[in-house]
């Protein structure tokens, strides 16, 4: 590894502890959040302290190594674009906690070339945090005007219709439901396409049927 690569993950290390906030930290781990550090530094002064520093490929992925929230912020932060499709599916695999894995979405998944075809897949798929992910990035995808066209309605309208019982996955099934309303509030006619796969599939998710209600009665 470069010696400035070193030099540069120390300074980043000394600004997290000069912006420690205690009763972040402490509030995340009560509520299970038990990284091996946690400085319970906020997102914008993070975004702050990214914004010092060159996106730089090497220095994103020495930063994620470590199992400290803040390093695994700026990793994503500061990963280049060419390197999303390198590192996506790797570092989505090695999150465990939404917080990061909203981050993710955000900033990098959602920006990736393929980000479409990739999120669709996720949404299929129960290992860890893919799921969510993959419906995180299509919200964030379908807020920046992105359309889908009908394979891909269908894709994702399928994998709604094959959603896991509603106490099992409550945080993934809630990030679904806001895929489900942000496309169904841009393409209102996608109503009843929506309400065909369901039925097709005999779906009970109370969830969704209450969403497809509350758009049945604005047409």
């Amino acid at each position: 590894m470069e010696e400035n690569i070193l030099n540069e993950v120390r300074e980043i290390k000394k600004a997290f502890r000069l912006s420690m906030n205690g009763v972040v930290s402490t509030l995340q781990r009560r509520q299970g959040l038990d990284y091996k550090i946690n400085f319970g530094v906020e997102i914008p002064r993070l975004k702050s302290i990214a914004d010092r520093y060159e996106k730089n490929e090497e220095l994103a992925t020495t930063l994620w190594q470590d199992n400290i929230r803040e390093c695994k912020m700026l990793a994503i932060f500061l990963m280049p674009e060419e390197g999303y499709n390198t590192v996506a599916e790797k570092w989505i695999g090695e999150t465990r906690f939404t917080e990061i894995a909203d981050q993710l979405a955000m900033h990098m998944l959602s920006r990736m070339p393929n980000a479409l075809e990739k999120a669709l897949q996720w949404t299929r798929c129960d290992e860890g945090l893919f799921r969510y992910c993959g419906y995180m990035t299509i919200s964030h995808m379908l807020r920046r005007g992105t359309e889908l066209d009908r394979e891909q309605e269908a894709a994702l309208f399928d994998s709604l219709t094959c959603l896991p019982a509603e106490r099992e996955h409550s945080v993934t099934i809630k990030c679904a439901h806001n895929a489900a309303i942000c496309y169904l509030d841009r393409v209102p006619d996608a109503v009843a396409r929506l309400q065909k796969a369901m039925d097709e599939k005999e779906v009970k998710e109370t969830g969704l049927k209450a969403i497809l209600e509350t758009f049945e009665e604005c047409i």
